[in-house]
């Protein structure tokens, strides 16, 4: 995508550079040098640099976008940036070690990063894939590695809501992959904020565990445990329900299940299993953040 193609389909010249984007991003609370305001403003000055590296502290939990008068997609137009920065060869890497070296413990792999161990693991719950992420989560509680945990479950059809349980049947219902945003970083706030230092684990995307780290730099007694999942595709769930309708005919929310195989998106539906080309869908444009995790689950 073209780098004006990007501002126009964001909405970046709809800003009227109210702050209320910058007054509800949680990394702004505590990086007061950074402003999705502001990296919005250069466009308007038709500055639209790849290079800006305040574009990658952004970790897509939308809280800009949903409160924003204007309709910019703040998280997509960073996205585009960092997209534009990565096929120029553009990438924060110094950043990421530092986060590794401060939070992981293992031997250095160029692929991977800080790797302590790989393992391979089969378990009887039934997942999207394997289980293995809700059979984790359900053993930490039981053995007492932590005492609660975020997750992401289901609402209405197939849109996604974070919360914050000690209940393993709310863990068994949050099973199964959502393919798409949900923030969990409003879940993590509360958690810190309300719990104090209870011991928390928290299953999310890549991009939300490198928020995550950022944020939990400035709460070191916080005890949290990140599990990551590897994405390989995420969606903006009303674009994925239009996109979905008008390719496939389906109405979502009826749905049984989703699933992204071989470069397919899948949708179980009544016994059939109507597909998609994944790259006829709009998804998130790149990821580089799946390094720094406790645990990075694939």
């Amino acid at each position: 995508m073209e780098m004006e193609e990007l501002v126009q389909e964001t909405k970046v010249y709809n800003c009227v550079e109210c702050g209320e984007c910058t007054a509800n991003c949680p990394i702004a609370w505590f990086e007061k040098d950074y402003s999705p305001r502001l990296i919005a403003k250069k466009a308007l000055e038709g500055v639209i640099e790849p290079r800006e590296e305040k574009i990658w502290s952004c970790m897509s939990c939308h809280l800009c976008s949903d409160r924003c008068p204007s309709g910019v997609d703040y998280p997509c137009y960073f996205w585009g940036l960092r997209a534009e920065a990565l096929q120029a060869g553009i990438e924060e890497d110094a950043y990421v070690r530092e986060l590794e070296e401060l939070f992981l413990s293992g031997d250095w792999d160029e692929d991977i990063g800080i790797c302590r161990e790989i393992v391979g693991g089969k378990t009887t719950v039934e997942g999207q894939d394997g289980g293995i992420v809700t059979s984790l989560l359900i053993a930490g509680l039981q053995k007492g590695l932590f005492e609660r945990a975020i997750v992401v479950r289901k609402k209405a059809g197939f849109g996604a809501q974070a919360i914050v349980t000690e209940n393993v049947e709310e863990i068994l219902e949050a099973r199964g992959s959502k393919y798409q945003f949900s923030p969990t970083i409003e879940r993590l706030e509360e958690a810190i904020i309300e719990g104090g230092k209870r011991r928390t684990a928290i299953v999310a995307l890549p991009c939300s565990i490198y928020g995550i780290r950022r944020i939990q730099r400035f709460y070191p007694d916080a005890d949290l445990y990140a599990i990551g999942l590897f994405c390989f595709e995420v969606f903006y769930y009303d674009l994925l329900k239009r996109m979905v309708s008008e390719l496939l005919g389906i109405d979502l929310e009826d749905a049984d299940k989703l699933d992204v195989k071989q470069g397919k998106f899948v949708v179980h539906i009544g016994g059939e299993q109507p597909a998609c080309e994944v790259k006829e869908l709009e998804a998130a444009f790149c990821c580089c953040d799946h390094r720094i995790g406790d645990m990075q689950i694939v």
